[in-house]
C-alpha cells in the first residue's frame, strides 16, 4: 500500500456485539475502509433453526464451533480473494482460527475478556485463543490482566466510548423520560439477568441491603435489550451504576456511567480500578461486603462524579488512532520484510 492509498481491512466479528459497530464506525470516519464479516454470517429464521438443531446435539463445545466454522470459512476465503485487502482484523478469539486460516493476510487479532479469561467450550477456549494470538501478527488487549496471561507480546488499547453520546444531563427530566419514580434513589444493572458472570443475584442483594440501610427506597433498574442510542437516558437517570462481576475485559458500562458523570461501585475486575482511580464518589471493591458499603455511601451521599474529566482517554476517537496506528506500523514492517527477501 502505498502513502496515497486508503488502508483496506476485512472485519471479522461475533455479530451482535455494540461496541464492535462502534469500532468499525470510527475507524471509518479516520479514512480505513472496513468491510465486515459477522460470525454466524446468517441470521435469518433457516440458520436459526440449523443453529438451534446444532446446539441440541453438540452444544457449546469444539465439535459445535468447528461445524459452524466450516459453514463460514468459505465466505472468508471468497472475500479475500475477491478483494485485496491490507490486512484482516480478527475481533474475538471465538473466530481467530477462522482468520488465521488465510495465509494471505497479516492478521490484526483483537480479544475482549472472556474469550481469553472466561470458561467457554469446557475452558478450551482460552488455549486455542493464546495459540491463535502466537501467530497473529499484532494483538490488542483491554487491560493488564489479559496481556499478563498471554505467552506473546500485545497492546493495551482499552474499548472506547462515544463521549459525545454519552454525557451528563438533567438527572429529573431523565428520570420523567424513562419512566422511573422521582422519589426512589435507583442503581441500574445494565446487563441481561441470564449473564452469570456479571451476577445478577449479588446486586439483588447488595440493593436489598441498601435499602434496610437508607430511609429512602431504593430501585435496581435492569436494563437491556434497550437500544444503545437511548442508553445515556437511563444512565442520567440513575444514581449509580452498579457491576458486581466476576471478570470483565475492559467495561464500556463503566466508561458510560463515567463519561455521563453518573457514580460507579464496581468489583475489581479488567480495567475497571485504572478508570476509576481518579474519580470521585466511585468505588472498587475487593468482595461483596465492600460493594454494599460502597452503594450505601454513594447512595447515602448523593451527588454526582467527575468521571468524564477522566474519560477522553478512552474516547472512540482515541481508541480508533490507535488501532490505525498498529495498521500502519504493522504494514510497515510487511514492506520491510518483504523488501529483504526480495
Amino acid at each position: 500500500m502505498s502513502s496515497n492509498e486508503t488502508l483496506k481491512v476485512l472485519q471479522i466479528a461475533s455479530s451482535g456485539m455494540e461496541f464492535f459497530h462502534e469500532q468499525v464506525r470510527v475507524l471509518r470516519g479516520l479514512g480505513i475502509d472496513c468491510d465486515v464479516l459477522y460470525y454466524p454470517p446468517d441470521s435469518r429464521k433457516k440458520k436459526q433453526i440449523h443453529d438451534g438443531l446444532l446446539r441440541k446435539v453438540y452444544g457449546h463445545n469444539p465439535i459445535y464451533y468447528a461445524i459452524r466454522g466450516s459453514l463460514f470459512y468459505p465466505k472468508i476465503v471468497q472475500s479475500t480473494l475477491q478483494t485485496d485487502y491490507d490486512i484482516i482484523h480478527v475481533n474475538s478469539g471465538v473466530v481467530a482460527p477462522l482468520g488465521l486460516l488465510q495465509p494471505q493476510r497479516p492478521i490484526v487479532l483483537t480479544l475482549w475478556g472472556d474469550d481469553l479469561l472466561g470458561n467457554r467450550l469446557a475452558g478450551y477456549q482460552s488455549e486455542i485463543t493464546k495459540i491463535c494470538a502466537k501467530r497473529s501478527n499484532e494483538i490488542i488487549v483491554r487491560n493488564e490482566e489479559m496481556k499478563n496471561v498471554l505467552p506473546c507480546d500485545a497492546t493495551i488499547i482499552p474499548s472506547g466510548v462515544d463521549t459525545s453520546r454519552f454525557r451528563p444531563m438533567d438527572q429529573t427530566a431523565s428520570k420523567k423520560a424513562v419512566g422511573w419514580n422521582a422519589a426512589d434513589l435507583h442503581v441500574i444493572f445494565p446487563y441481561p439477568k441470564s449473564q452469570t458472570k456479571k451476577r445478577y443475584h449479588i446486586a439483588e442483594q447488595l440493593v436489598e441491603q441498601a435499602n434496610m440501610a437508607l430511609d429512602e427506597t431504593v430501585q435496581l433498574q435492569t436494563i437491556s435489550g434497550v437500544d444503545h442510542e437511548d442508553m445515556p437516558q437511563y444512565y442520567n437517570a440513575a444514581d449509580v451504576l452498579l457491576l458486581p462481576s466476576l471478570r470483565e475485559g475492559s467495561p464500556n458500562t463503566v466508561k458510560e456511567a463515567m463519561a455521563c458523570n453518573v457514580p460507579v461501585v464496581s468489583s475489581d475486575v479488567g480495567d475497571v480500578r485504572e478508570r476509576l482511580d481518579p474519580v470521585s464518589n466511585s468505588y472498587v471493591c475487593s468482595d461483596d461486603s465492600a460493594l454494599k458499603d460502597a452503594l450505601v455511601t454513594v447512595l447515602q451521599t448523593g451527588g454526582r462524579s467527575d468521571g468524564r474529566e477522566y474519560v477522553e482517554e478512552v474516547s472512540l476517537d482515541r481508541m480508533g488512532e490507535r488501532i490505525v496506528a498498529i495498521y500502519k506500523s504493522l504494514l510497515g514492517d510487511t514492506e520491510e520484510q518483504n523488501q529483504e527477501t526480495i
